[in-house]
């Protein structure tokens, strides 16, 4: 599939003469798009705080993705961004879920080719382990561990697979417009982060901001709800529910014994040393992309 063969949802019209899309409203020039369970929440919350800057809500639009939001068409999409605003930009870590979600760079360059990527990685590992605690703690997933990453279904291994899913979106954008960020630099190393991601976009990298300090998303131990709390849950959102005090609700949850702690899994076990293989592999040819060497990842021991 190529830019010009993908087809334009409703509202989408072709310029004159040169084949590109001419599109009405206020599109993005911004796009984060992922990876899940990097940091993305927090990146797209501090980039919102900036005044040059106006970031979509809600953050994930999933507008590129053919089963999500692209039938929509254009008029939707371009109705979450401020034309105002020098940066428009969303967050949507389901872009680098490749191959669950096919033609998403295509989509994306036929519809804002001149747009800025920023991409977020971490140790592939603790990303995985990371989407499966969520996923677990939603009673999402409840098989065995090595099945279920491994399962043609999921996306676990495919999303910690950094530069084959960025490979694929630099078959559509020049390097130049792709900026690559670790989680850590952004938790650790915060003022310093942002103002090369300000620098990149093309804001005043001067700006700060007292909720620049704040920790967004801070990981905390998850806890796996019985059935009986979800169904409390429920309870509480009910007409009924809602007419009670919410001391009782969380009486409730303090007194029975809704959740439980849930064990850090072996990731590296269940995967295996071929699945293991592939993903230094991904890693060594990240490396070369960002000149990085990513040494505290447990990829490589």
């Amino acid at each position: 599939m190529t830019a010009e063969s993908v087809q334009a949802p409703a509202g989408a019209t072709l310029a004159a003469g040169d084949g590109v899309r001419s599109l009405p409203g206020a599109l993005p020039n911004l796009v984060v798009i992922g990876a899940q369970k990097c940091g993305t929440s927090g990146l797209h919350y501090y980039l919102s705080l900036h005044p040059e800057v106006a970031m979509s809500r809600p953050k994930e639009l999933n507008f590129f993705i053919e089963e999500r939001n692209w039938p929509r068409g254009i008029d939707w999409y371009s109705a979450h961004f401020d034309p105002r605003a020098t940066i428009r930009g969303e967050s949507s870590p389901n872009y680098t879920a490749y191959p669950q979600h096919d033609g998403v760079p295509e989509r994306m360059r036929a519809t804002v080719p001149d747009a800025r990527l920023v991409y977020l990685v971490r140790d592939p590992l603790e990303r995985i382990a990371a989407h499966w605690v969520h996923n677990f703690a939603k009673r999402r997933e409840r098989g065995d561990l090595r099945t279920t990453l491994l399962h043609p279904q999921t996306s676990y291994v495919a999303r910690s697979r950094y530069y084959m899913q960025l490979e694929r979106f630099l078959r559509f954008y020049d390097r130049e417009r792709l900026l690559v960020i670790e989680q850590d630099e952004l938790r650790f190393e915060r003022e310093a982060t942002l103002r090369r991601v300000f620098e990149f976009i093309g804001v005043d990298p001067g700006f700060t901001h007292p909720r620049f300090r704040e920790e967004r998303h801070q990981t905390s131990r998850k806890q796996r709800s019985s059935r009986l709390a979800l169904r409390l849950e429920q309870a509480s959102r009910s007409r009924g529910g809602r007419r009670l005090p919410a001391a009782v609700w969380l009486g409730l949850d303090v007194l029975l014994p809704l959740r439980r702690p849930i064990p850090r899994p072996d990731v590296r076990g269940a995967l295996g040393p071929e699945v293991m293989g592939m993903l230094r592999e991904d890693a060594e040819r990240l490396c070369e992309l960002t000149g990085r060497r990513y040494e505290n990842w447990s990829i490589w021991r």
